[in-house]
Order: structure tokens, then C-alpha cells, then sequence
């Protein structure tokens, strides 16, 4: 130990200590020669001085040697820790906001699996979604987008720092892991800090951004405890979070499941419909206010499944935009539409809902006119209708596209106008013919001047840009009256007719002819 106050290496001290080792033994040797041999030290002579010089430098240079390997093994094992544990980082770190991974959720969840650790495991999972991120990336551009997602990680780990792990797995999601077996009231305190993060708005380069969070809630004591059935849990909560507007938090519950599971059949069952002609179109008639005449026929699409029977279509139309069965699904709707059409008497029309997606495909207009032409009907005839959801899908693609029809003949009609996020503006920038007043303001009308209100605005709109107006949902004389006071053009509902079959519609026309003539006599 007294060689450590010399500022020598350890191999350096090593070495000297095996130099007086190694010296130990001829030193004993010469010495009990000389005390038991009667010889003393020279009678060794030349050898025993070599043996006594040669012997400690030899065991100082192996035991130097030794020292020296011994020291570069240490320092490569520390060095290959180091990159482990860098390597270990970067795995489980997310490399744009610096917080953990999704690799790093399953390594934590599996450290802390309530089989091994039992009330000090993971007791409730938050998937987090933040709303209106696509718009930053389309709108600020996705540099914007990543220093949302860098502000919101630091303020994600500064409020709940020592509370609860976060994690981003990818895009806009993060989750927020809470240990231990915390109770309900705990899990809705986590939450609230959580909602209360987008009480303030984002200070961007491109400037403030405001947003909401949908959070959805699974709970450990819910699942098998695995990461992937947690997530799916509450993957399946997010998505009923994410149909309220503003923060929201939804909990997982067996419900959800048993529905996810109804919504695979039909994607499942919707592979296979179209090929076996199950679909079927039904025609409600639209007339004109005044009159009372029948103008034209809404299509709609039905199901005939052969298990369930008939299906609505806002059962399956979501499942069908999802898998992209929506493109052939709405071409043979407008094929059908327009053959159907083809044999009632000019000038009956026909209207046809087309998703946003089909917009996407650019074969999709040339589709249309091949259509009309197969079919020999007039393209004054045909009415496309379409919600503002499709002005999300890319503006530039829909306003060529409708401009494009309009210019062939077709007519364009903006559907469920009042609901969603309805904008003046689109009905400056979009070639529209018609308006579509949405049913809910029908409903409301007669009880609830606000709405009466509403609708007489959207009537004014209807004439400020010299479009047509419908109304939806009319199933009483009193509203078929009110809204032939407001000035309205056409309206659709049960107190004219229920949707019929193909084979019906000749029937409404024929009676439709009779009043005609009735009211000329």
C-alpha cells in the first residue's frame, strides 16, 4: 500500500512489488547458504548474483506485463459498457423529443409486470392523440409539426416527472404509463394535468397554435396485462375519445371490444359483398316546393347481407373508406345509378353520394362520363353529392375535378350544409349547383327559432350565390310549410316518400303524372 503515495501507474507499482518478490527467493537462498552451508555469499559466485539481479527483473517485467493487460481489459470492458449503454439509449430513446420509446414502454412494462412485482407494477395506460396535427404539418409546414411535438414532450415530462412514465410511440401518439396499483381518483388527476397542458396555446416559430388532446384510458386490471392488448385497449378508447370535440378522455370498456369486433366482420364480410351482389340501391324522391312535382331520386346504397340482413349504410361505408372497398363499391353505385336512371321518363335525375376518397383516383371523373355514356343518360340528369369532408382531402384535386363535371353537364350538390365545419368560403372557391340543408336543423326548426334562424340564413346563402336549395327531412305538413315560406327550392323526406326499390320508382312517377294532370283538369 505505501507505493500508492508515489504518482506512479498501477502497472509501475505492480512491477516494483514484483521486483521485491522476485527477489525474495534467491535472497533467502544466498542468505541460507550462508548461515547453513558455512559458505557465504560470494562462494556462489558469477550465477548466484545473476540469479539474484536477473530473477526480480524478470517477475517486476511479468507481473508489469500482467498488470498492463489487466488494465487495457478493464478499460476496453468499461468502454464497451459505455457504448452498451449508449446504444441501450438510443434504442429506447425517441431521437426527435428526446423521451422514451416505444421500446422503452415494452422493456419498463416488462420489468414491471404485475406477475413479478405484484401491486408495484403498471396500473393504467393513457394513449394520447393530439387533434389538428395533420393541419399543422399541411398548413406551418412539418417543421412546425416536430416543434409541437418537442414543446408538448417537455411539457408531458415537467408535470409528471416523478408521477407517471412518457413515452412517444410515433406521429402525434403518446403514452403515459402510471405505475403501482394507483386508485380511480389518482388516474383522473394524472388526466386532468394532462388536459390542462392545452389550456395554453403552443408558441411556434410559425406563431401560437392552439389544439385539444383525446386521451384514451385502459386500465391493467382490464387486460392479460401485455403492452400490445393494453394499447389495443386503449387504442379502442381513443377512437370514441377522438368523436368529442375539444379535450376529451374516454375509458376503455368490454363494449368497445365486442364493437371493434362487429366492425371486422363487416371489413371482412365487404371483401366478398360486391362480388356476390348483395348491394341493392333504393330511390327517395326529391320534389320541387311549390309544385310538389317530383324532380329527381336520391340513390342509397343497401346491403342484403346474407347473415344479417339489411344493412344501413352508415354501418358500413366508414369500414369501406377504411379498406379502400369505398372506389369499387362507389363505381358500381354510380354505374348502377345511372342505367337505372337511364329508363325514367326526362327530365327525372338522379343523385349519387361520392366519397372523398374517390376523388383520389384520378380515373375517377373519365369513370363518370363513361358512365353517362353507357347508360345514354343526359349529364344534366346526374347530381353528385358531396359533403365539405372532401375539401380535407386535397383542395386543388376536388376543385378540377368538380369543375371538370360541371363543365361536362353534370351537377354538383353540397350535402349536410350546417353540420361539421360548413364555410362560406368553400362555397366561393367550389363550382356548386345545390345546397343540402342537413335534417337535424329540419328537426329543430318549428321548436327552436335559433335553428328556424339558421335555416333562413342558409336559404339567404342559397340565393347570395345563386345555388338551389334542399331541404332534408321533412316529415310533416308544418315544415313542408314553413320551409315553402322560406323560400326554400326542393325537400326530401318521409312525408313525400320513403326510399323504394328500383321497381317502385316508375310507380311514384306514374302518380306524381296522375296529380299533374289532376291539378291541370
Amino acid at each position: 500500500m505505501m507505493f500508492k503515495v508515489f504518482p506512479l501507474s498501477s502497472e509501475l507499482r505492480n512491477a516494483i512489488v514484483g521486483m521485491v518478490a522476485g527477489a525474495l527467493l534467491p535472497t533467502a537462498l544466498l542468505y541460507g547458504h550462508g548461515i547453513f552451508g558455512g559458505g557465504s555469499f560470494l562462494s556462489f559466485g558469477a550465477t548466484a548474483l545473476f540469479s539474484a539481479i536477473v530473477l526480480p527483473l524478470m517477475s517486476g517485467a511479468l507481473i508489469f506485463q500482467w498488470s498492463r493487460s489487466r488494465a487495457r481489459l478493464v478499460e476496453e470492458l468499461e468502454r464497451r459498457r459505455e457504448t452498451e449503454q449508449q446504444l441501450s439509449r438510443a434504442v429506447h430513446t425517441d431521437q426527435l423529443t428526446g423521451v422514451a420509446n416505444r421500446f422503452a414502454l415494452e422493456r419498463d412494462m416488462n420489468m414491471q409486470s404485475p406477475e413479478t412485482d405484484g401491486e408495484n407494477g403498471y396500473g393504467a395506460l393513457l394513449l394520447l392523440d393530439l387533434d389538428r396535427f395533420k393541419f399543422v404539418n399541411d398548413t406551418m409546414g412539418h417543421d412546425a409539426g416536430d416543434q409541437l411535438l418537442i414543446t408538448l414532450s417537455r411539457r408531458l415530462t415537467g408535470t409528471l416527472n416523478g408521477i407517471a412514465g412518457v413515452y412517444r410511440l410515433g406521429g402525434d401518439e403518446f403514452v403515459v404509463l402510471i405505475s403501482g396499483a394507483p386508485s380511480e381518483g389518482k388516474v383522473q388527476d394524472i388526466i386532468s394535468a394532462v388536459e390542462a397542458l392545452f389550456t395554453e396555446p403552443f408558441e411556434l416559430d410559425a406563431g401560437k397554435f392552439w389544439t385539444c388532446a383525446s386521451i384514451g384510458v385502459a386500465l391493467a386490471q382490464d387486460s392479460d396485462g401485455s403492452m400490445t392488448e393494453l394499447l389495443k385497449q386503449a387504442d379502442l378508447a381513443l377512437y370514441k375519445a377522438k368523436e368529442i370535440p375539444g379535450n376529451s378522455h374516454v375509458y376503455y370498456s368490454l363494449e368497445m371490444a365486442q364493437e371493434a369486433c362487429r366492425k371486422l366482420e363487416i371489413e371482412h364480410d365487404l371483401s366478398r359483398a360486391l362480388a356476390a351482389g348483395e348491394f341493392f340501391l333504393q330511390y327517395q324522391p326529391i320534389v320541387g316546393v311549390e309544385s310538389r312535382a317530383v324532380r329527381s331520386f336520391e340513390a342509397l346504397i343497401r346491403w342484403h347481407h346474407p347473415q344479417k340482413g339489411i344493412i344501413q349504410p352508415d354501418v358500413f361505408i366508414g369500414a369501406a373508406e377504411k379498406t379502400g372497398m369505398i372506389l369499387p363499391i362507389g363505381n358500381w353505385v354510380m354505374r348502377t345509378a345511372c342505367q337505372e336512371a337511364s329508363h325514367w321518363p326526362s327530365p327525372t335525375g338522379v343523385a349519387v353520394n361520392v366519397a372523398g376518397d374517390q376523388f383520389k383516383d384520378r380515373s375517377f371523373v373519365p369513370y363518370v362520363k363513361q358512365c353517362l355514356a353507357d347508360a345514354g343518360l343526359a349529364p344534366g340528369r346526374l347530381t353528385i353529392e358531396v359533403t365539405e369532408s372532401i375539401f380535407s382531402v386535397d383542395a386543388a384535386v376536388i376543385c378540377e375535378s368538380l369543375a371538370e363535371l360541371r363543365s361536362h353537364g353534370v351537377r354538383i350538390a353540397l350535402d349536410d350544409f350546417g353540420v361539421g365545419f360548413s364555410s362560406i368560403n368553400n362555397l366561393r372557391r367550389f363550382p356548386l349547383d345545390q345546397l343540402k340543408v342537413d335534417r337535424s336543423f329540419t328537426r329543430a326548426m318549428l321548436a327552436n327559432s335559433r335553428d328556424a334562424e339558421l335555416v333562413d340564413i342558409i336559404l339567404q346563402l342559397g340565393n347570395t350565390f345563386q345555388v338551389s336549395t334542399t331541404i332534408e327531412g321533412i316529415e310533416t305538413e308544418g315544415q313542408m310549410e314553413f320551409v315553402r315560406a322560406l323560400g326554400a327550392s326542393e325537400a326530401q323526406g318521409f312525408l313525400i316518400s320513403r326510399p323504394v326499390g328500383a321497381e317502385d320508382v316508375m310507380g311514384i312517377l306514374d302518380r306524381d303524372l296522375l296529380k299533374g294532370e289532376g291539378r291541370l283538369a
